[in-house]
């Protein structure tokens, strides 16, 4: 061998051959660890990374006039059930309630002790009408009052109510009580037509409570038409009194006949109430009823996006279209009804169909913010869905002169959905809203179904 060579070999640069062999052996335990993990590696080794655990929908700011809105991302927080309904029950706690089933199903809750961070299953076990009127009251004391109420044979006029009630956040609660009444004058109510506590309930700042009923009207039978009126409680929800109706299809102050446009109608329903200070008060109600035949799309042989098609099959309540047709969205649903108290409720002023909200079950919450220039607003949200049949989209917008202008709706979950929403002011500013995703829509196929929450947050810029 050449001397040059042999002097190569001999460099400091190269490793003893037991040192080279230790540094392999090194690198393959490492590669075996990598790639075939053993037992004590599985969960780090099959952790994503943390960048990957993000909602697939995610946050978006949107700007109407002088409002910057930050819409969260949308979270899954239940598989299954839809109808979902939201109460506040402590300063930090949360409930949410949703329907195993469209009519008379039991229902599943969750709970977040973080104003809706993090969610756990809570069973609180009560009736699933409990869900529609839950207030935290406030001396800390949490109502739910039942939904339906029954006709008192021996006494005209009065009704027998159903209510729990909880001094320790929903934890505990006493109920069912059965000895409440609702007094509805007989001259106003036809004994036989059902009135429920049908949407929501708010307390002034002298106690009273307010609820926003529901019912058939006097003319009406079986279920039709509704009408809407509001009952007023001095005894934290024990006892109601009938203050004042507001809206049925016959006062309905619609000289365009915006609310005629090929849509059945229920007659105004699942309102909500909305307190902005002072003797002024707000009720937006639905007006539509599309179980019965209603305005659709042009049917089609193909699909482009499943997201917002269904075929004939997949759309509620029945099987009256072609199952090998498919269906976006139709022309929009029936306008949403707003009427305006300046006196506490006493009197009404006629419903109007609002220009843009339509759909069903409005939802609303009040919040206060003070903007950079330290001049305070208060701002009205408001939440519906259901947008066109079959039912597709849930949206929000916003008022800051007392719901008389609104600004453009914003569709923040854009899925096939029953149209319920709920809304509620976590601090100054910030909302969160639930909604359910509900495809297809025979709503029997549970597996499909899902409720979302997100935060919405708006800032009020400063007035030029």
């Amino acid at each position: 061998m050449p001397q040059h060579v042999n002097d190569s070999c001999k460099s400091d640069s190269i490793l003893p051959p037991f040192v080279a062999r230790r540094i392999l052996l090194i690198i393959f335990t490492v590669l075996i660890e990598i790639y075939i993990p053993g037992p004590n590696t599985v969960a780090k080794a099959q952790a994503p990374p943390s960048g990957m655990l993000r909602s697939p929908y995610p946050q978006r700011i949107i700007q109407r006039g002088n409002l910057k809105i930050t819409l969260g991302e949308i979270r899954m927080v239940m598989r299954g059930p839809m109808f979902p309904l939201l109460a506040r029950v402590s300063d930090m706690s949360i409930m949410i309630t949703a329907a195993r089933a469209e009519e008379q199903g039991q229902v599943r809750s969750i709970r977040s002790d973080d104003l809706g961070r993090t969610w756990r299953s809570y069973e609180p076990r009560v009736a699933r009408g409990a869900a529609l009127n839950t207030i935290r009251l406030a001396d800390g004391r949490v109502l739910s009052i039942y939904y339906d109420t029954k006709p008192i044979a021996e006494r005209p006029g009065y009704r027998s109510t159903t209510r729990w009630l909880s001094e320790d956040g929903w934890k505990t609660m006493q109920g069912p009580l059965t000895d409440g009444t609702v007094y509805l004058p007989p001259d106003e109510f036809k004994i036989a037509n059902s009135q429920w506590f049908h949407g929501n309930t708010i307390q002034l700042p002298g106690g009273e409570l307010l609820s926003a009923m529901q019912g058939v009207d006097k003319d009406g039978s079986g279920i039709y038409p509704f009408h809407t009126f509001v009952a007023r409680s001095a005894d934290n929800g024990k006892t109601w009194l009938f203050l004042s109706r507001i809206a049925s299809l016959g006062n309905i102050d619609d000289p365009q006949r915006r609310t005629k446009q090929g849509w059945h109608l229920h007659g105004p329903c699942e309102h909500t109430l909305a307190y902005l200070g002072g003797n002024r008060l707000i009720s937006v109600a639905r007006i539509v009823n599309d179980d019965r035949t209603s305005p659709m799309s042009e049917a089609s042989d193909t699909y482009r996006d499943l997201s917002y098609t269904i075929p004939g099959s997949g759309i509620h309540p029945d099987s009256r279209y072609p199952a090998d047709k498919f269906y976006t969205p139709g022309p929009r649903s029936a306008p949403l009804v707003i009427s305006y108290s300046q006196d506490l409720g006493k009197t009404w002023s006629r419903p109007k169909p609002m220009r843009e909200a339509c759909g069903c079950a409005p939802r609303s919450a009040v919040s206060k913010i003070s903007s950079k220039d330290g001049k305070q607003t208060d701002v009205i949200a408001l939440s519906y869905g259901a947008l066109a049949f079959p039912r597709w989209g849930n949206c929000i917008k916003f008022s800051t002169d007392g719901g008389h202008i609104w600004t453009d709706e914003i569709n923040y979950a854009p899925f096939f959905s029953t149209g319920y929403t709920d809304i509620l002011q976590l601090t100054p500013g910030k909302f969160l809203c639930t909604f359910d995703c509900t495809p297809p829509q025979p709503w029997t196929a549970h597996a499909t179904h899902w409720v979302g929450v997100l935060d919405i947050e708006v800032e009020v810029e400063a007035h030029k």
